[in-house]
């Protein structure tokens, strides 16, 4: 993993378009030969605190499920308390959907926010204050039950899908500023292992023995409080990213110090003068706005870096989670056996995403072979698994479908923990240099996020009519993303960005 030699170019040649989108030419600096980046004891310890955010995200994509039934029932008694009004079982189950969706839509809000939030205060800066928040959703769901008020939740999931819509901006463009050009890809993979953690202690925090029970399910939303206060606690041991120091503040003294320090040696001098030619390059510019970023020579990788967000969640990861209880249940297990497999696919999600941290930076694989490899698989695998769904209801005649669909639905999830889950998060801001990260940040997170309540939104009445023949809208969007990612998406491993952009013209 630490063998590969990086040769890299220093100077961006993605730079804000002018408003009337013409371009300035400027010639592209000597080359500069920077030395191999190792993993050192600070640079490990600020990548490990800084994902620490993203638990957050996995956490509370999985803790509602196991004790959404309870809740549902208690919202009725909560309901009956507050306004003196029975509330039908049908319109709590709507109150808990409310509870549930709005977490995307808070992510939607904080993912377009942090950008701006991270130019504004600083990407550590930035956590600090997402953590904040955290501590707020875990008071107000926490205490809900006590105080016998279920808008409680439904506004604590609003706040912590803030807190997270920021986290999934902030995180990947803080590791990738303070990565050496080798161990970019590891590191900014280490969001997705989070995440992925997150979800596999949350199915297990849902036990029916652990706190999945009717007098215990708020300690599962009040957890929430454990990795804010972790994080608050570590951060200011953590450097800011030396790349805004010197691209967003212009103090290249602080800079310099804080890339002595996560590389573990003096000699910076030529990560330092990149980030001054980077600097230079877009210094009297205007930063790029929004808009800006759907002009001139930004809307091209602008268009990727949202085409690859699709694809993450366009891919029906979402539903294939939510059917694995079903096709458990179809094999024959019973009781909480099909809880107990969908931690064991948890785990295997675990442990894939943890191979995909070493295979992303492996010199025999790429960013670009990885999304390939996983795309593919999660198409073969939504075609099969229609077959089996299908061959399942046959009858008992047909009992090694629901096993073979069991097979198919753990080929899913590990060909998404490959490339397509950890990926597209840090290929963002890979692409763009340091004036133009924050806002293609938040648009591709915000893309994100959106297409993801998208889903959330839409599968149950697609589901409900056409049963498990939905996965073929998957499948039909997977098909478009492989074509589409081996046709324009280019490799950016160990790639400054202006050999990033000669990539990008060539597959115009």
């Amino acid at each position: 993993m630490f063998a590969e030699e990086e040769t890299t170019t220093t100077s961006s040649s993605l730079r804000n378009s002018e408003t009337d989108s013409s371009k300035t030419a400027r010639s592209v600096p000597e080359e500069i030969i920077f030395p191999e980046g190792r993993l050192t004891k600070c640079l490990a310890f600020s990548a490990v605190v800084i994902a620490l955010a993203s638990f957050q995200f996995g956490y509370h994509i999985g803790c509602v499920n196991a004790p959404g039934g309870l809740i549902t029932e208690w919202i009725i008694g909560s309901h009956k308390d507050l306004f003196d009004k029975e509330l039908t079982r049908e319109n709590a189950d709507l109150a808990w959907s409310v509870a549930v969706s709005v977490f995307a839509v808070g992510g939607m809000a904080g993912g377009l926010l942090s950008g701006w939030l991270a130019d504004k205060v600083g990407r550590r800066g930035a956590l600090f204050y997402n953590n904040i928040l955290a501590l707020a959703a875990a008071a107000l769901m926490g205490l809900a039950k006590s105080v016998g008020a279920y808008p409680m939740i439904i506004l604590g999931r609003l706040i912590i899908g803030f807190n997270c819509g920021l986290s999934s901006g902030l995180v990947p463009m803080y590791l990738t500023e303070i990565s050496p050009v080798n161990l970019r890809g590891m590191l900014g993979s280490l969001p997705q292992l989070c995440v992925t953690i997150a979800i596999l202690v949350s199915q297990i925090f849902g036990l029916p023995h652990l706190l999945g029970t009717e007098d215990r399910w708020p300690l599962i939303l009040a957890f929430t409080v454990v990795p804010a206060v972790l994080q608050l606690s570590l951060l200011l041991l953590c450097p800011e990213s030396p790349k805004y120091t010197m691209g967003v503040r212009g103090l290249k003294q602080e800079a310099e110090n804080a890339l002595k320090k996560l590389r573990g040696t003096d000699d910076v001098a030529a990560e330092i003068q990149a980030m001054e030619d980077e600097a230079a390059a877009v210094q009297g510019q205007a930063k790029p706005t929004m808009g800006d970023m759907f002009k001139g020579a930004l809307l091209w990788p602008m268009s990727i870096a949202i085409m690859m967000m699709l694809a993450q969640q366009l891919s029906g990861i979402n539903v294939a989670m939510f059917y694995s209880t079903v096709i458990f249940r179809g094999a024959g297990l019973t009781g909480n056996e099909p809880f107990y497999a969908t931690i064991g696919m948890g785990a295997v999600n675990v442990i894939m995403t943890l191979i995909s941290v070493w295979l992303v930076d492996h010199p025999k694989f790429g960013r670009r072979s990885l999304l390939l490899a996983g795309l593919t698989g999660m198409f073969i695998s939504t075609l099969l698994l229609v077959g089996a769904l299908t061959l399942q209801n046959q009858g008992p005649d047909y009992k090694w479908a629901s096993y073979s669909a069991i097979v198919l639905v753990l080929l899913f999830v590990i060909s998404f923990a490959t490339g397509p889950g950890a990926i597209p998060w840090f290929f963002v801001s890979e692409i763009f240099d340091s004036s133009a990260r924050g806002s293609a940040n938040s648009i591709a997170v915000m893309v994100n996020w959106a297409a993801n309540l998208l889903v959330g939104l839409t599968f149950l009445p697609i589901n409900n009519l056409l049963g498990q023949f939905s996965f073929f809208i998957f499948s039909g969007f997977l098909a478009f993303f492989i074509f589409y990612t081996w046709k324009f998406v280019p490799e950016t491993k160990g790639k400054s960005i202006d050999q990033i952009q000669a990539e990008f013209e060539k597959r115009k």
